[in-house]
């Protein structure tokens, strides 16, 4: 659909058209089926750039589907600054193992160059299913800094970074702690990749028999792989600090990899008048704990982008650790 033609009601219109064509389809095509099934629980805003980003953020989109069949639509900047405004609408189709009956989910596309990309805001409002939560996943730091960017998060219930991607976290941070302090809901997959570590650590400081060891803690060590200096890192800190105290002394530590080796936290070290205690990842997906001459191990999934966007997506309630931390990393920056 051309810019003359975008209109909300033509979008709408046509994914009407392709469900009645895929029921057709569907009663033709076999006795045995059980039809097709179409699932909308919420909107989906996927904001990303025309690329090898995008075809990325689509094939996390689909896998994400199968957990939560949503409305997705797809915010794309084009390359060209002037592109005009185009749309198109469609149905994605997938049969679940073991089941007769197909479930669908409705795809929009709405692409614009920077210079049309305002014209967006406007056609959402019409566009997201009613009455079910909207969730926007911003992959695009150009979409991110536009003045666009506002007005498209007023729609949502819940706005997905990830900072690891961004090219000043930093600041993408400051802006992060600013919304939730106004009460806005938001949410980082750089932040859901340490939820594995964070669980690891709390485990440790539950164990009875460390907790004279943390009772006399002194400092910590934040071990990372990559530099610069990773935002998860400075994260992983951050939440240290607002369990443990503002002022608690946590150094980062850059202990350089194998370039194979491409996660990011390498290890967490605490230090106290008794010695040290150790949670180290030497592997990929798995991580050993040790204290004193003894030693455990703990398996770490190692999640895709579409595994963290479904945990982000589960909670679409204010996370107070989440907020506490991005506080602390805003009083510390």
């Amino acid at each position: 659909m051309s810019a003359a033609v975008v209109r909300p009601e033509r979008l709408l219109k046509d994914l009407q058209a392709e469900w009645v064509k895929l029921g057709k389809a569907e009663a033709e095509s076999s006795e045995r089926s059980a039809g097709v099934l179409r699932a909308v629980t919420m909107t989906v805003l996927v904001a990303v750039e025309a690329g090898e980003d995008e075809r990325k953020a689509l094939e996390s989109l689909s896998q994400l589907m199968h957990e939560h069949p949503a409305r997705a639509i797809v915010l794309r900047l084009a390359p060209e600054r002037g592109e005009p405004l185009s749309g198109r609408a469609y149905a994605t189709c997938w049969m679940p193992f073991g089941r007769r009956s197909q479930i669908c989910c409705e795809q929009i596309e709405l692409s614009a160059g920077a210079e049309n990309f305002g014209e967006i805001p406007r056609l959402l409002q019409a566009l997201v299913a009613p009455d079910l939560p909207v969730v926007l996943w911003c992959r695009s730091a150009a979409i991110f800094t536009h003045a666009a960017f506002a007005a498209i998060a007023e729609l949502a219930d819940k706005i997905i970074l990830d900072t690891r991607h961004h090219p000043d976290p930093d600041a993408a941070l400051l802006f992060v702690d600013e919304q939730l302090r106004h009460g806005n809901l938001y949410g980082d997959l750089t932040w859901t990749r340490l939820t594995r570590w964070r669980q690891t650590v709390a485990a440790a400081f539950d164990r009875a028999d460390c907790r004279s060891f943390f009772d006399s803690l002194t400092s910590a060590e934040v071990h990372y792989a990559h530099a610069p200096e990773p935002v998860s890192a400075r994260y992983l800190r951050a939440w240290l600090q607002s369990v443990l105290g503002t002022h608690f002394p946590v150094s980062l530590v850059h202990t350089p990899c194998e370039p194979d080796e491409s996660w990011q936290i390498r290890k967490v070290r605490f230090l106290s008048a008794n010695g040290s205690f150790d949670i180290e990842r030497p592997q990929r997906g798995s991580a050993e704990i040790h204290v004193e001459s003894f030693t455990s191990k703990a398996h770490f999934e190692v999640q895709d982008e579409s595994a963290l966007l479904r945990e982000e997506i589960s909670i679409l309630s204010r996370d107070p650790s989440y907020a506490k931390t991005v506080r602390q990393f805003a009083i510390s920056h």
